[in-house]
């Protein structure tokens, strides 16, 4: 799969790249130890930043890790906006499946799975603010369908999101099989079959 949307350019300036050499240490201490070796003190060493710098943006631990999930999923999957629903969640899914298909990406998934299983607060919150920002970040695709009178009001729009993405996720995660543009194809229209939108 390819990526549907231009790269993002990043805001510059010095607080910028602090966030990013931040998130990226963050990012190196969570795929090399897991949730036990993401303290604060281990990121800003590996960030070449003072402790108390990582404290003031990232006050929890919950906070650093939904962060890194967030943005790496931020960074990975842009929201589209191609003029008609179908072609937007195309577009999406798309995404979805070229990021979960890239090793690094799939690290993160796998370990946030086993660790959101209910016995650590701390994975549970973050990965909890995770899905809440992306579920809302997608259901920007619904809002503009619409507002295009393309989705009737009675449309479910986060169910259809689950019902999009979901087969993806389990092809890749699971059965460890390729997703391929007509795998796409078939799951958005099973989605939008689902959930009428006119």
């Amino acid at each position: 799969m390819t990526d549907a949307s231009p790269p993002r350019r990043r805001e510059g300036g010095r607080n910028a790249r602090v966030r990013e050499a931040v998130r990226d240490a963050a990012k190196a201490e969570l795929l090399q130890n897991g949730i036990l070796g993401l303290s604060h003190r281990a990121v800003a060493d590996r960030a070449g930043v003072d402790p108390s710098t990582v404290y003031r943006r990232w006050p929890t631990r919950a906070d650093l890790l939904a962060d890194i999930l967030v943005s790496v999923s931020d960074d990975a999957v842009a929201i589209p906006d191609t003029g008609t629903l179908e072609s937007d969640l195309t577009a999406y899914l798309e995404q979805v499946a070229t990021a979960l298909s890239n090793p690094v990406h799939e690290r993160l998934v796998r370990w946030a799975m086993a660790a959101g299983d209910g016995s650590d607060e701390t994975a549970d919150a973050a990965i909890a603010a995770f899905w809440t920002h992306r579920f809302q970040q997608a259901m920007a695709v619904i809002d503009r369908a619409s507002e295009r009178g393309e989705a009737g009001l009675g449309l479910d729009g986060l169910r259809l999101i689950e019902r999009l993405v979901a087969p993806v996720w389990f092809r890749l995660l699971v059965l460890r099989k390729p997703v391929d543009k007509a795998f796409v194809k078939d799951c958005v229209a099973e989605a939008l079959s689902t959930h009428p939108v006119t």
